[in-house]
């Protein structure tokens, strides 16, 4: 059952967001499909399907279709935008007549820290229409004296005529914390496409032997031990050296591989520590598209992500647990309340703890039935962070935000 208007139109939905992103798709698509829901995103930048850089080091381009099955427009800054930087970085004044000229009966916003995403919400609030907003952001990493009072006054106010589309628990404090109250906060959780993940895996190999196909195809041989993964830009942020460190710690004790995919500015430190100290079995392909990564989450026994600050959820995690992994994090991943269960599935370890990391990660090399438990309880937690609860966190908000008086069954 769906809901449209009383008068049988079907409810105008846009977005506007950053840029097209190839993990949001799959929802856009899932949304547009609702007969009762007529739905337009507004990109103010068209970096996620042109060449950027993005923090790899080098030009990409995914290969995943971002823009199929929805209807989408881009703004006149689109090609020039970048989706990162300061405040004044997005600065679309054609935003305001995009929204006036959609007639929409309820805005999503995707972010708020940009100009454009500044007028594009008060140009729906002047409209005296409903706006509701979807952001990363946590408590957990500090921020500035003065930051934190320029979002306590201007997040309060804005919070004040909006609906929370929260990606998770760390997020929906975050909402909490600047005055969100609890009856308009909706659980819009972050997810993969696990179908099109699974799909390209190599099927045609027989399962017991795809894992050492997969070595192979890494240049890893099958005695060397349990494999431990890490996908993500090599950049401060991600602490590739913190994690090279903790393995380091683990190898001289335990046969094990460490597996690192991705690129960025700290390649080069990377490989100078592996030179200057003779750490052994360490693995770096590069950047991965998302045709290949299907490779590195089959072929691996233990996923890490031990990011400092900023991560404000990281769906590799979602992906790792797609494929049955153990997961170690840090406290600064978004995602942790949610997807690490201590003791279930993986383990959350202080940021700036190398002994604590190094002490999981071996805990879970040194026992195999560990790591096959844990990576089964992976895979039921995130089975639950799907799009459809996506899709049904959106079409609630929806529903209350333009008033249930003015619906009736589809």
């Amino acid at each position: 059952m769906g809901a449209v208007l009383a008068n049988g139109r079907p409810v105008r939905l846009g977005l506007f967001a950053a840029s097209p992103i190839y993990y949001q798709a799959p929802l856009y698509r899932r949304i547009a499909s609702d007969p009762s829901i007529d739905f337009t995103a507004i990109f103010a930048s068209d970096a996620g399907v042109r060449p950027h850089d993005g923090g790899y080091g080098a030009p990409i381009t995914w290969d995943v279709d971002a823009l199929g099955g929805y209807r989408s427009t881009f703004l006149r800054r689109a090609a020039i935008n970048s989706t990162g930087g300061s405040f004044f970085a997005l600065r679309d004044w054609d935003v305001i007549g995009q929204i006036l000229r959609g007639h929409y009966d309820v805005l999503w916003i995707h972010g708020y820290n940009s100009l454009t995403h500044t007028l594009a919400a008060l140009t729906q609030l002047l409209r005296r229409r409903p706006l509701l907003i979807r952001e990363e952001q946590t408590l957990l990493s500090p921020r500035p004296a003065w930051k934190r009072l320029l979002k306590n006054v201007w997040l309060r106010l804005l919070f004040s005529r909006a609906y929370a589309l929260c990606i998770g628990t760390a997020n929906r404090n975050w909402f909490r914390h600047y005055g969100m109250p609890d009856e308009r906060m909706f659980l819009v959780p972050y997810a993969v496409d696990t179908e099109r993940l699974v799909s390209r895996r190599n099927v045609q190999i027989e399962a017991s032997k795809r894992k050492q196909y997969l070595r192979r195809r890494f240049d890893i041989p099958e005695e060397w031990g349990p494999v431990i993964l890490s996908v993500g830009r090599m950049i401060d942020k991600k602490q590739p050296l913190l994690l090279l460190e903790a393995f380091r710690r683990v190898r001289t004790a335990r046969p094990c591989c460490l597996l690192l995919i991705g690129s960025g500015h700290l390649d080069e430190a990377i490989r100078a520590k592996i030179s200057a100290e003779g750490i052994r079995d360490v693995y770096m392909p590069g950047f991965l598209q998302q045709g290949e990564i299907s490779d590195a989450y089959s072929c691996a026994d233990v996923f890490v992500l031990a990011s400092n600050a900023d991560e404000t959820w990281g769906v590799v995690v979602n992906e790792a647990m797609t494929f049955g992994l153990p997961i170690v994090v840090s406290d600064q991943v978004g995602s942790s309340e949610d997807l690490v269960r201590n003791g279930i599935n993986g383990f959350t370890v202080p940021h700036n703890d190398v002994v604590e990391l190094a002490a999981r990660i071996k805990l879970l090399v040194d026992n195999s039935e560990l790591r096959q438990r844990y990576g089964a309880a992976s895979r039921d937690i995130v089975n639950n962070w799907n799009y459809q609860a996506a899709y049904c966190g959106i079409k609630a908000a929806v529903e209350q935000a333009v008033g249930a008086p003015g619906l009736r069954p589809a």
